[in-house]
């Protein structure tokens, strides 16, 4: 992979992490338009406070390598959710954000385990 390409994919992964913190916060904190959609979907309040710690956490591993496959792991698992939630209760205007971040972690998680796999190819070629 070039250089450039690797730029930009260092810079995708932050803007993600980014977005993710944004996110976290605003659940953490208890905003009111999240306890309104937390509320809305007749989810407990804590359940805010938890998805929001969890996006936080998943938002740092993002940024760190040996982490990045879990947090994106996590990080689709909750956006898959998140889309379900808005479909079931027919949120249909709120669906394209996290479904955006939806695909986006799965680029991740596909990216990351490309290159695991390419380095355990390696790995193999050279202890042959």
């Amino acid at each position: 992979m070039s250089n450039g390409l690797k730029i930009l994919g260092y810079i995708a992964l932050i803007v993600l992490a980014g977005v993710f913190v944004m996110s976290g916060l605003n659940k953490v904190s208890g905003s009111e338009m999240m306890i309104q959609t937390f509320k809305g979907f007749s989810y407990p309040t804590w359940t805010m406070y938890l998805i929001g710690a969890v996006e936080l956490l998943s938002a740092a591993g993002l940024l760190i390598p040996r982490t990045r496959i879990l947090a994106s792991g996590v990080l689709t698992f909750i956006m898959i959710g998140a889309v379900g939630s808005h479909l079931i209760y027919g949120q249909y205007a709120a669906i394209p954000f996290p479904g955006v971040l939806l695909v986006a972690n799965i680029v991740v998680l596909i990216m990351g385990m490309r290159k695991l796999e390419a380095e355990e190819l390696d790995m193999e070629a050279v202890q042959v």
